[in-house]
């Protein structure tokens, strides 16, 4: 990989799938490290030294389907946090995304590891997030599973996101729930067959997005 560089390009809407192009925007974008994993260099601001100056980042990236996660207090200063085993990828999804994604074999880890992913804190109020509360975008780079829990460990970027706007685009990105109370309201794990980057950047709320090149 020592001819590959990770580089952002900004064109004036966002790739489709399969496609090469991707967007690099948004404020104030901060880099949340990965303990280890391969070796890309990017250009970013560190929220806090990665180990080795490595994190991660998928060489291809499925735009088909993205992560979501909610958890309940988390604060995010780790590069991992805990869903516990009975709240991963069995509720808020479609019976034909579950039935693809909930036996965590290698093979489907890997997969994960390419989809975007959302990144948050229970909504505080019921039905609506805090005006402090934020969204970090980023990747899932492992998943450990353990009895009681399974690990997830990611790297991302905290961009401006304010959460209530996710609040307000249940429809645009497939969350389940209503504006008294929503899937942001719950501790889960759910897989969405939306395109996270194509809705976020329409609701003009770009995310970095990176392009390989070779």
């Amino acid at each position: 990989m020592e001819d590959n560089k990770l580089q952002t390009v900004q064109p004036s809407v966002p790739s489709a799938p399969g496609q090469d192009r991707y967007v690099q925007a948004g404020n104030d974008n901060v880099l949340i490290p990965n303990y280890g994993t391969v070796n890309i260099n990017v250009q970013a601001q560190p929220m806090m030294p990665p180990l080795n100056g490595t994190f991660y980042v998928p060489l291809r990236v499925n735009r088909e389907y993205y992560n979501l996660f909610v958890i309940g207090i988390e604060e995010f200063d780790k590069p991992y946090f805990k869903v516990p085993r009975e709240r991963v990828l069995n509720q808020c999804m479609t019976d034909e995304t579950k039935k693809r994604f909930e036996v965590l074999t290698p093979e489907i880890i890997e997969e994960i590891k390419t989809l975007p992913s959302l990144f948050l804190a229970e909504n505080r109020p019921y039905g609506r997030a805090d005006d402090d509360q934020r969204v970090i975008y980023g990747f899932v780079s492992d998943v450990k599973i353990y009895d009681n829990d399974v690990k997830i460990y990611f790297c991302g970027y905290k961009s401006d996101i304010v959460q209530q706007r996710l609040n307000e685009m249940l429809e645009e990105l497939g969350l389940v729930g209503n504006n008294r109370f929503n899937e942001l309201n719950r501790t889960h794990w759910a897989i969405k067959r939306v395109d996270l980057i194509q809705e976020l950047y329409e609701a003009n709320l770009p995310v970095p997005v990176f392009n390989m090149q070779r």
